[in-house]
């Protein structure tokens, strides 16, 4: 049997609100990994400061607590895995020293504030041997893996056409004030940063990479009010992408579709995603969100399951009773999800939680039978370089092509 993995977690402070609802490291990955306690063994956290980090240890009940990553990699040799959970602007520095450490990596999207240093983690982890995966947790939502699976096996047949949507209300709402680096564009660097989820999973689906983009960005609320202080937040970051994307098959068979991402839906509807191909459909779609209470102290509110619809064409059966296509509309029914795709056991599925928990034992699999993790390193610099053809595209008011050249 493998043995238990050592890991650290970085950004893991618990400094707003008693539960750390306001970060990702504390609202996440650590129940993640307590869930996870026979793959991985949680060693140290790491902040800014040290008194968080201590406040941290003690909520978690992890043994040490640290205010400096490298004097971190220093104490404890025996860390296995760094979680990489700061902010995009410290990804570089952060992952660059448990890199040279010789330590994989979890690190949270972006990979860093450019495609420079996105480019130099790749090369550094490489050249370090480790094997590294990027936060993008939806990828391993149970229904997004059935989906990839049954495109795979043909069940649209050739893919033509898709739609993905993502609406939500993260830059609208009233927001405490301490979440104003949320809105700052140089804390994400690339102005479509926000879209990686999407781009990540219309990808992976699909199989093959986006070659062209026609976008348009923009910061449709420029400000929000601050709860604590009844002033406002303001903004400078993009909080609506729109783009239209070319793909191309392994056969070189064109793909076209339309991605939506929009963080200023008031009751958005999450994630929506359907693909078309010439014998069939799939539709992802997201479920009702069930209540929550931020009193019961569970930073983590669940956002509602993700279920998979779809159906085929019985293409002999048209042709000889044909049918009007507006008939067809709607005619698609709910897909099971089997069991495989389910890693984890005993958590909502609902919650972030539960697929950053499914991210880990991933990863941990990968480490330890020593394959590439997806989505690693090298696929997120393949994202890094659509955002900068789209940088192109707004600039110029043009089709903007990708270009993946030195990327194995």
């Amino acid at each position: 049997m493998p043995k238990r993995l050592k890991v650290a977690v970085t950004g893991a402070g618990l400094k707003n609100s008693p539960d750390g609802r306001e970060g990702w490291a504390a609202r996440a990955h650590l129940p993640a990994l307590k869930k996870l306690a026979d793959i991985y063994d949680v060693v140290a956290v790491c902040t800014t400061q040290q008194e968080t980090a201590q406040n941290a240890a003690r909520h978690f009940g992890v043994p040490h607590a640290f205010d400096n990553v490298e004097h971190m990699l220093e104490a404890l040799p025996q860390i296995d895995v760094v979680c990489v959970s700061v902010r995009p602007v410290h990804h570089y520095k952060v992952v660059s020293a448990a890199l040279r450490a010789g330590k994989h990596v979890y690190c949270e999207q972006p990979l860093g504030i450019s495609t420079a240093e996105a480019r130099a983690m790749t090369a550094l982890a490489k050249q370090a041997g480790v094997r590294t995966v990027i936060g993008h947790q939806s990828h391993y939502e149970p229904a997004t893996l059935h989906m990839a699976q049954l495109v795979r096996e043909g069940y649209i047949g050739r893919p033509l056409s898709f739609n993905h949507t993502y609406f939500v209300g993260n830059y609208i709402v009233p927001r405490p004030s301490h979440r104003q680096w949320l809105f700052d564009a140089g804390m994400g660097g690339h102005p479509g940063y926000r879209s990686g989820h999407s781009l990540d999973r219309v990808m992976s689906v699909l199989g093959c990479d986006i070659t062209a983009i026609s976008a348009d960005m923009a910061v449709q609320v420029p400000e929000r009010i601050a709860v604590d202080t009844g002033g406002v937040i303001r903004s400078n970051q993009v909080d609506n992408m729109n783009y239209l994307l070319r793909m191309h098959t392994k056969a070189g068979e064109p793909i076209m579709g339309t991605m939506q991402t929009s963080f200023t839906a008031w009751y958005g509807s999450g994630n929506h995603f359907e693909v078309y191909g010439t014998e069939g459909m799939l539709m992802l779609a997201t479920g009702s969100s069930p209540d929550w209470n931020k009193k019961t102290g569970e930073g983590d509110p669940s956002r509602g399951e993700l279920k998979l619809y779809g159906a085929r064409a019985n293409l002999r059966e048209y042709a000889a009773n044909p049918t009007p296509p507006e008939r067809l509309q709607n005619q698609y029914r709910e897909i099971a999800i089997p069991k495989k795709h389910y890693y984890v056991d005993g958590m909502d599925r609902g919650r972030g939680a539960y697929l950053v928990a499914q991210t880990w034992h991933a990863f941990a699999q990968a480490i330890n039978k020593g394959y590439e993790c997806s989505p690693s390193f090298r696929d997120k610099l393949k994202i890094h370089r659509v955002w900068d053809a789209a940088e192109a595209s707004v600039e110029k008011r043009a089709w903007g092509y990708v270009d993946y050249s030195g990327i194995s």
